[in-house]
Parts: C-alpha cells; sequence; structure tokens
C-alpha cells in the first residue's frame, strides 16, 4: 500500500478549482462531486499507482510524471518507489497547456 504525498501546488490547485466551481459556477453540488471523485482516486491510488501509464509527453515521462483524469481535470502524480510514496503535484483543467506548465516546474 502506498502513501500519498499533497504538494503545496496540488493543494492550491484543487482548493482553486473546487472554489471556482462553487463561486464562479455557482454549482455547491458539483463542487462536492469533485471532491468525492478525488476521494475515490486517492483511494486506488493508494492501492496501485502504477495502473495510469507514464504521460505521453517524453521529458515528462522521464521524471516520472503519471497523471489520471477527474472529471474536467487531471491529477498529476509521481511515484517513490524506495518509500512507497505517491506525491501528488498538480491538478490542472484539461484544457491548459500542462506539459508547459509542468515542464517549467523545472527551470
Amino acid at each position: 500500500m502506498f502513501h500519498l504525498s499533497f504538494t503545496d501546488d496540488v493543494i492550491k490547485d484543487i482548493s482553486s478549482a473546487r472554489r471556482y466551481i462553487r463561486k464562479k459556477l455557482e454549482s455547491p453540488m458539483a463542487s462536492k462531486k469533485l471532491a468525492l471523485e478525488l476521494d475515490e482516486t486517492y483511494s486506488k491510488l493508494e492501492e496501485n499507482p502504477y495502473r495510469r501509464p507514464l504521460v505521453q509527453d517524453t521529458y515528462l515521462a522521464m521524471k516520472g510524471y503519471r497523471s489520471v483524469n477527474v472529471k474536467n481535470y487531471v491529477l498529476f502524480y509521481i511515484i517513490n518507489e524506495e518509500e512507497n510514496i505517491v506525491s501528488l503535484v498538480r491538478f490542472l483543467h484539461s484544457q491548459r497547456d500542462w506539459s508547459t506548465i509542468l515542464a517549467n516546474e523545472f527551470d
């Protein structure tokens, strides 16, 4: 069983997404459903984070990035095999240029 680790960025991303859905889109129920689906995703990642392949971007795949879709968002994570930790890195809307956003984190 793996343990989850949340970066500051992923915490901000998730909070921002839920706030946007709740306030701007005026849909508290959709925000709650997103939280429930995230909880399900966390459980699956703790059980078997390898069920998702490396991302298609070659550079990010070399860094170990994997992703899972959650509603209209993509949750990015990296597996630390030695410590049995899944580091949740970012939670971005699927329409964003995530490969550039993630690649810029290494500059």
